[in-house]
């Protein structure tokens, strides 16, 4: 009785450390890489910033409107170009843009452009990429 008393005891020990050993984590491998926090590649620019860059225009910049025709028909940024966001080929086109260069990428109110802005930077390998926010609506505002 005694010897079935001790390797109940001693089964039930052992299967008690198994079960603890087992719920720790496993350590982190080629195969199990640790996840990085997400986070916007792109910066967001005010009016005020934006502002003082456009006095110093570089060829290194390149102001983007993301809006479509209708949108840039009422005007647009001096110096833009346009590649419209809602456009079937919007991916194809963009990726044809020299990933080496600053981008300052607008819309109407800075919706568009920031998604813009993340699919340059974390899909298609831009580094340098700045979301102009209040868009055209607040720039234009600004020059009344």
């Amino acid at each position: 009785m005694i010897r079935t008393t001790f390797f109940t005891f001693a089964f039930s020990l052992l299967l008690l450390t198994t079960a603890c050993e087992s719920k720790k984590e496993a350590p982190q491998t080629e195969a199990t890489p640790a996840l990085a926090p997400v986070t916007n590649t792109y910066t967001d620019l005010s009016q005020d910033a934006f502002k003082n860059m456009e006095s110093n225009l570089t060829e290194d910049l390149v102001i983007l409107d993301v809006r479509t025709d209708p949108e840039v028909a009422e005007g647009m940024i001096e110096g833009a170009i346009q590649i419209d966001y809602r456009g079937e080929n919007f991916a194809e086109e963009v990726a044809k843009l020299d990933t080496s260069k600053t981008y300052v990428v607008y819309c109407r109110t800075g919706g568009r452009s920031a998604a813009a802005s993340k699919l340059m930077t974390e899909e298609l390998g831009f580094k340098k990429v700045n979301n102009l926010l209040g868009g055209y609506s607040e720039y234009s505002t600004d020059e009344n």
